[in-house]
């Protein structure tokens, strides 16, 4: 009796996983796709770029802040340009949205 208890262990192990494992293959050969992702899938990182350059134009309507290289900034609303003038150099915190260039932060160098 001692002589078959492991090899039907060794049986039993091998017959279940092959049998889980095949569990987990679809018809056409190859694993059974993933599931959908849920709603409470959290959104890409959004990668922000700083730019450096001379201030050309400020509107401080429209909250933005074109640099000589022709750029335009897009600043949220309530945005404060007092202390910032045309001509100075400044650095943009910045994301791209779209075509727009949603500015974060801008500070003096």
């Amino acid at each position: 009796m001692r002589n078959l208890v492991l090899p039907i262990l060794l049986v039993a192990a091998l017959s279940a996983s092959s049998a889980a494992m095949a569990a987990g293959y679809s018809t056409g050969g190859t694993m059974a796709a993933p599931a959908a992702p849920t709603a409470h899938t959290v959104a890409a990182p959004v990668h922000l770029k700083l730019t450096r350059g001379t201030i050309k134009a400020l509107d401080a309507k429209a909250c933005t802040v074109t640099l000589a290289s022709k750029h335009v900034y897009e600043f949220g609303p309530k945005c404060d340009f007092s202390k910032l003038k045309v001509g100075e150099k400044v650095t943009i915190k910045w994301a791209p949205k779209g075509k727009m260039r949603d500015a974060m932060s801008i500070a003096s160098r």
